[in-house]
């Protein structure tokens, strides 16, 4: 006997966006869970913003289907879609207090005085603005008014929320602060997140999954782990934190000979990524580096030799630019009481354990 499997919460089926010559989002396909906070990541014109705007009905693809839980919803406009849309810019209505600012859509949808009221009362709650609620936003900070955004679009109770850089305007601490309360709210009430940002740190700490996008191509889909460690091409690599790209040839499917003739182990390397004999990167994370004397790598380990060039304190590390014969390495060492500190013109080694070494397409 078989089940059939739930209506994804969203599904796109070779959906594209065209304007004229330009082709904005070409081709995704990409199932969202139901309950699921799901990132789609990409620099600054590479689709994300446009494709949270088709599922959202504020753009109409040009083909493909674009269905939320089983529904076809392409050519239908916003309001007849079981979604709510959460800006970067917020645009509350300066002349009104934070509860009518939230209980704006139920009163246009001539939703009862008291349904408003309870309704009203429970968003207010979800996002901790109780005592707030005759405030108008001129009176509010930043990371209050995108609190009463969301109120405001949690109130309609969508089936699927959509955030487009919700927390961009927001400074630094502030935002750090905003990402584990917009996670934790989306698990308090259990709705499908769509989050579009150009901030990896934003994206690998809030979501279950993460889809990257470039020049309107979805490129990966996968867990901030998958993505992080297990990037399928140097742009997702370089993309997603920082890493050092070592240049080399794929001996076969776990060893790469680098451009200086050393050979490495590496992970198997699946044939779609590279084929035996042909060029590939070795991405390794700066912070997966380990560095010492040359006495002080085990001999089991990948070993590499150089001199260090630079170094910087960033107070939680020290980052080294290591020289080696035929490039520079950076690296990233935790800092604690006692540890020993690399200077300037040290002769080190650097070594790695095997998995934390990713073959990538250049």
């Amino acid at each position: 006997m078989t089940t059939e499997r739930a209506a994804a919460a969203v599904a796109l089926r070779g959906v594209s966006k065209h304007y004229g010559d330009v082709i904005a989002v070409d081709a995704v396909d990409l199932d969202i869970h139901d309950g699921e906070f799901f990132a789609l990541l990409g620099p600054s014109g590479c689709g994300k913003t446009t494709t949270l705007r088709m599922i959202g009905g504020l753009e109409i693809p040009s083909s493909g289907s674009l269905q939320i839980f089983g529904e076809e919803v392409g050519p239908l406009p916003p309001n007849k879609r079981p979604v709510n849309t959460v800006f970067q810019s917020y645009a509350l209505f300066p002349h009104m207090s934070v509860q009518d600012n939230v209980g704006f859509g139920l009163k246009m949808s001539k939703a009862s005085k008291s349904e408003i009221a309870d309704r009203v009362a429970q968003a207010i709650g979800l996002v901790r603005m109780n005592g707030m609620e005759q405030r108008r936003p001129a009176q509010l900070s930043g990371g209050q008014q995108q609190r009463v955004a969301l109120a405001r679009a949690l109130v309609n109770r969508p089936k699927v929320l959509l955030l487009d850089e919700p927390l961009a305007a927001l400074d630094l601490k502030l935002r750090q602060d905003m990402q584990f309360e917009l996670k934790s709210l989306q698990r308090e009430v259990g709705i499908t997140f769509v989050f579009v940002t150009h901030d990896q740190e934003e994206a690998l700490s809030m979501s279950d999954r993460i889809g990257v996008m470039d020049q309107g191509r979805l490129l990966q889909i996968g867990s901030p782990e998958d993505i992080y460690d297990r990037p399928i091409n140097r742009f997702v690599a370089d993309f997603i934190g920082r890493s050092n790209f070592l240049e080399g040839t794929l001996e076969d499917i776990t060893t790469v000979c680098l451009a200086n003739g050393s050979r490495i182990a590496v992970p198997p390397v699946p044939p779609d990524v590279a084929a035996t004999g042909s060029p590939v990167q070795v991405s390794l994370r700066p912070e997966r580096v380990m560095i010492g004397g040359r006495d002080e790598a085990p001999e089991s380990a990948a070993r590499i030799d150089g001199v260090v060039e630079a170094t910087t304190f960033l107070g939680s590390s020290q980052v080294y630019l290591v020289r080696l014969d035929w490039m520079t390495l950076e690296v990233r060492s935790g800092n604690r009481p006692g540890r020993h500190r690399h200077e300037v013109g040290d002769e080190v080694s650097l070594w790695w354990a095997p998995d934390a070494i990713a073959v990538v397409r250049p």
